[in-house]
C-alpha cells in the first residue's frame, strides 16, 4: 500500500510547470531586454553616422576651392554666383584660426538630420569637430555622442543605467589651387636664390631644376 502511494507521488507531474517557469522566465526577460536594447542602439547608431558624415561632407564642400555652400536650415547645397559676396582671404584666413563657428554648424546639421528619423532621439547629444591639418589637404573628423538613459533599471546584475553610442565620421578638404601657389612661391624663392647666391652649381639645385622644370 505505501509503496504504491510513493509510486502515485513519483508519477505527478502537476509541478512540472512551475519549475520550468522559475527556470525559464528570467532567461525570457533577458532576451526581451536585450532585444530592446537593439531595437534602441541600431537605429540610433545608423542616424548618427549618417547624420555626421552628411555634415563632415557639407563643411568640407564649403571650404574647398568651389563655390558650393550648406545651409544648414533648409539641409540643401546652393552655388554662390556672385563672386562679390564671396570671403576675402584675410576674412577667410581669421576665421580658419578659430573652428567654433564650424563646430556650431556641424552640430546644428547633426541635430537636425538625426531629428528626420523616424525614431526621435533621446537622451542627451554631444558633437565635436575638429581638423587635421596635412601637407596636401585638411582632414575633417566630426563625433557625435548620444546618451540613452536605460528603460529598465538593471543595477542589481551591475548592469549600467545609461547606454553611450559614439560615432566619428571624416571627410577631406581639398584645395588644388592653393597647392599650386605654394609650389609657384617654392620655384620663384629657389629662382632668386640661385641668382642671389650662384648655387647653381650644387647637387641639390640641379635635382629641384629638374622636378620643377625650371
Amino acid at each position: 500500500m505505501l509503496i504504491s502511494k510513493v509510486h502515485k507521488v513519483w508519477q505527478k507531474n502537476s509541478g512540472y510547470a512551475v519549475v520550468e517557469a522559475t527556470i525559464l522566465f528570467p532567461i525570457m526577460i533577458m532576451i526581451f531586454l536585450a532585444l530592446v536594447l537593439l531595437a534602441m542602439y541600431l537605429p540610433t547608431r545608423a542616424a548618427l553616422q549618417r547624420a555626421t558624415q552628411y555634415a563632415a561632407t557639407a563643411i568640407a564642400t564649403e571650404q574647398s576651392d568651389s563655390w558650393i555652400f550648406f545651409n544648414e536650415s533648409s539641409l540643401s547645397y546652393y552655388w554662390e554666383s556672385d563672386k562679390g559676396k564671396l570671403e576675402n582671404v584675410y576674412v577667410s584666413l581669421i576665421k580658419s584660426f578659430s573652428t567654433k563657428k564650424v563646430g556650431a554648424k556641424a552640430e546644428t546639421i547633426v541635430i537636425a538630420l538625426e531629428n528626420q528619423t523616424l525614431l526621435k532621439p533621446i537622451g542627451s547629444l554631444t558633437v565635436e569637430f575638429s581638423v587635421a591639418n596635412h601637407l596636401l589637404y585638411q582632414e575633417i573628423t566630426i563625433t557625435a555622442t548620444r546618451i540613452i538613459p536605460m528603460p529598465v533599471n538593471l543595477s542589481f546584475i551591475k548592469f549600467p543605467q545609461e547606454l553611450p553610442i559614439t560615432v566619428s565620421s571624416t571627410a577631406m578638404i581639398h584645395n588644388g589651387d592653393e597647392f599650386i601657389r605654394n609650389i609657384d612661391l617654392a620655384q620663384d624663392c629657389l629662382i632668386n636664390l640661385n641668382e642671389k647666391y650662384h648655387i647653381t652649381s650644387s647637387g641639390l639645385f640641379s635635382k629641384l631644376k629638374l622636378f620643377f622644370n625650371l
